[in-house]
This record gives C-alpha cells, sequence and structure tokens, in this order.
C-alpha cells in the first residue's frame, strides 16, 4: 500500500488506507458484494466521462474546430504551421 503515497495525497493516502484495513475484516460473501458495488460505480463514472467527451467533440465539430483527411492532407496542415 506504500505506493499510494505517490499518487494520493497524505489525508486521502490515510483515509483510503483505512478502508482497505476495513475490508480486509469482513465475510467473502460482503466483499463480493462491495467490489460489485465499486465495479458499477467506476463503469457508471466511465460512461459519464465518454459522455461528456462526445458532447465536447460534438461542440468542437460544429464550431468547426475538427479538421478531417487522410496523412497527406494531416502533413500538409503540419506544414502550413
Amino acid at each position: 500500500m506504500e505506493f499510494l503515497s505517490y499518487i494520493l495525497p497524505m489525508s486521502e493516502t490515510s483515509e483510503l488506507n483505512r478502508m482497505i484495513e476495513r475490508f480486509e475484516h469482513f465475510e467473502l460473501d460482503e466483499k463480493e458484494y462491495l467490489v460489485d458495488i465499486f465495479s458499477k460505480e467506476l463503469r457508471e463514472e466511465k460512461r459519464e466521462r465518454i459522455y461528456h467527451r462526445y458532447l465536447e467533440s460534438k461542440a468542437n465539430r460544429e464550431k468547426g474546430n475538427v479538421k478531417t483527411g487522410d496523412i497527406r492532407d494531416l502533413r500538409a496542415d503540419l506544414e502550413d504551421d
């Protein structure tokens, strides 16, 4: 669990460590239930991110901020800059 200190602030790391310690004391069926809940939450959050990225992309396309073409078009565009 030491790796957590590299990716999270100290207050969040200690809270996460407490959660992990508590989790270790649950029965197997309780652990499975929690993992299922966490998995569903993660999937939902990922869906939300994808949806917001879609909306951002759509808005950029509607504003004309998106270019299309093949590799030749890309090279030509890069050379023009």
